[in-house]
């Protein structure tokens, strides 16, 4: 967990110095997000899933602040539903960083129990 200086701290650091910060295409890191439904099958909806994850690493690949970035998404998006948690944030789809918010919680109750 962050204090709030050292998540100031890493905002800034993003702001300044992020890829993704005066990108000519900033919707780029928010690309549609795979949603599984109709005759679509498990294989194709997993293809897309890929592919997302694969841009989402081209995109973050490059940027010098990628793992502050992350650590950044992880604390803001710690508590909220997966619902709420969207684009490439730290080379990873939102997905991937709500499997990681979630394992954080359980180990830390884990911790406290």
């Amino acid at each position: 967990m962050l204090t709030p200086s050292e998540a100031n701290e890493l905002r800034w650091l993003v702001i300044d110095f992020g890829i993704c910060v005066g990108a000519d295409d900033p919707d780029q890191w928010f690309p549609s997000e795979p949603t599984k439904g109709g005759a679509e099958s498990q294989e194709a909806y997993e293809a897309r899933r890929a592919e997302y994850e694969r841009t989402a690493a081209t995109l973050c690949a490059d940027c010098p602040v990628i793992d502050e970035c992350l650590a950044l998404a992880l604390h803001e998006e710690s508590s909220l539903p997966r619902s709420w948690i969207h684009g490439v944030r730290g080379g990873l789809a939102p997905w991937r960083r709500y499997q990681m918010c979630r394992y954080r919680r359980r180990v830390a109750s884990r911790e406290v129990a």
